[in-house]
């Protein structure tokens, strides 16, 4: 099922706070639009190519953890910046996009506004390895959990096994195992088996 970004211009209030003047000098270089997204359980970002008429944009999930979401505008705004000067001769996450996505990450640790243990875990994670390409690594994911546990915030990844919740998109299931990144969960309505992201919102939960 295709999801239709949502064309709002409050996006920048989902940003990592302190990265706003960073964020738009790299808007600055490399304009393109940014739109916020309801929940997907395949991506956190995407880099649509223009075509038809339509001007190439960006979409980012509304409702990633604000550090996640830096990350993921970078990744794609690196994906716009190498499509500007390669087209598309190069891979989607070769050496062209890699290097435009470090650059952006570097400014962000150099700025000092990821906390050092999440700093720790980015370098790792994006710098001490040859390829990289989408999602985060577990040490990060847990370190944003941390995070979010002080927020108030309640994730699929608080509840137990077998609690049934209620997403932002408004659909609810069931929670089941984690295969390896994702929870494996029911929809109530239709019993399909979705992939949910660990962090993905819950807006109400019933715990039996």
């Amino acid at each position: 099922m295709k999801h239709a970004p949502i064309k709002v211009d409050y996006w920048k209030t989902r940003l990592l706070k302190g990265s706003e003047e960073l964020v738009d000098s790299w808007l600055m270089k490399s304009p393109v639009p940014v739109l916020l997204a309801k929940s997907r359980t395949s991506k956190h970002g995407d880099f649509r190519f223009p075509r038809m008429g339509r001007p190439a944009y960006i979409t980012v999930n509304h409702d990633l953890h604000p550090v996640e979401f830096l990350i993921t505008l970078a990744h794609e705004i690196a994906h716009f910046r190498n499509w500007q000067k390669n087209g598309r001769r190069v891979r989607s996450h070769g050496p062209e996009w890699r290097n435009a996505f470090r650059e952006m990450l570097l400014q962000v640790l150099d700025a000092g506004l990821f906390e050092e243990q999440i700093a720790a875990a980015v370098v790792k994670h994006y710098f001490q390895r040859k390829l990289i390409g989408s999602g985060s690594s577990e040490q990060l994911n847990k370190l944003l959990g941390k995070t979010l546990e002080d927020s108030g915030i309640l994730r699929v990844a608080d509840l137990p096994e077998g609690a049934r919740f209620t997403l932002r998109s408004g659909k609810s299931f069931i929670k089941g195992k984690k295969m390896r990144k994702r929870y494996q969960c029911r929809d109530v309505v239709s019993s399909r088996i979705y992939s949910v992201h660990p962090f993905a919102e819950v807006q109400e939960s019933i715990v039996s």
